[in-house]
C-alpha cells in the first residue's frame, strides 16, 4: 500500500457551480488501484461576509492514467452556495487530500 497527500485550490468562482478542479499525484511505483479520502477542506464566501450556508459540495474521484500507472488524477468537485438558489455569489475553497493506492 502507498499513500500520497495533496490539496486542490479552487480560485473565486461565481455564476456556476459545483465547479471540478484537478491535480495529479505520481507513485513511486505503478499502482493498479487508487482511492482519494477527503482529509479537510477550507470553504468560503469570497470576501469572507456574513452570508449563510445553503448548500456545500466537496467530492473527490480517481483515475489512473493507463499509460503512466503511477500517474494518479485526482478530481475534486467543489460548491458553495446561500439559500437563495443560485450561484450569485462568490466563493473559493481548497480540498486536502490523500490517496490510497496498492
Amino acid at each position: 500500500m502507498q499513500i500520497l497527500n495533496g490539496t486542490i485550490p479552487f480560485n473565486r468562482q461565481r455564476g456556476e457551480g459545483p465547479h471540478l478542479e484537478s491535480t495529479e499525484v505520481i507513485f513511486p511505483a505503478g499502482v493498479t488501484q487508487a482511492t482519494a479520502l477527503l482529509t479537510g477542506f477550507d470553504a468560503a464566501f469570497s470576501p469572507r461576509n456574513d452570508h449563510h450556508l445553503g448548500n456545500l459540495e466537496v467530492r473527490l474521484e480517481t483515475e489512473i492514467d493507463p499509460l503512466a500507472p503511477r500517474r494518479v488524477i485526482v478530481h475534486g468537485i467543489f460548491g458553495l452556495r446561500d439559500w437563495s438558489g443560485d450561484w450569485d455569489d462568490n466563493y473559493e475553497g481548497e480540498v486536502f487530500f490523500s490517496v490510497v493506492a496498492e
